[in-house]
């Protein structure tokens, strides 16, 4: 009998796991395009939250904690958001006339 080499799996890269978990979530708890909506202009107006908790008290609507966590994985993802490892939420996406100025702007 002759030895059959196993093949070793390969392992699922840390992107396409957040893909399959992004997809899971979407179906459980699937965020409508307002409530995308309410978040990104809640960021844009204050920028930086130290809390999840403190950016759903700043929503004019009420939202369940698990849609909002799917929300802010889908700006993280458009780099528009930061999720620092302390918890605090960072906007970080530029407008167009923060981009324009950008251009204009002298390399140094």
């Amino acid at each position: 009998m002759s030895k059959q080499e196993s093949v070793p799996q390969k392992k699922k890269s840390y992107s396409n796991y957040m893909m399959n978990a992004m997809k899971t979530e979407l179906q459980k708890y699937n965020p409508t395009l307002r409530n995308i909506l309410k978040v990104e202009q809640a960021m844009t107006k204050y920028k930086e939250f130290d809390s999840k908790n403190q950016l759903s008290k700043k929503l004019d609507i009420s939202m369940r904690p698990p849609v909002l966590n799917v929300i802010l994985k889908y700006l993280e993802k458009s780099n528009k958001i930061l999720l620092n490892q302390d918890g605090t939420i960072t906007w970080i996406y530029a407008n167009a006339k923060a981009m324009e100025s950008w251009k204009k702007a002298e390399k140094l």
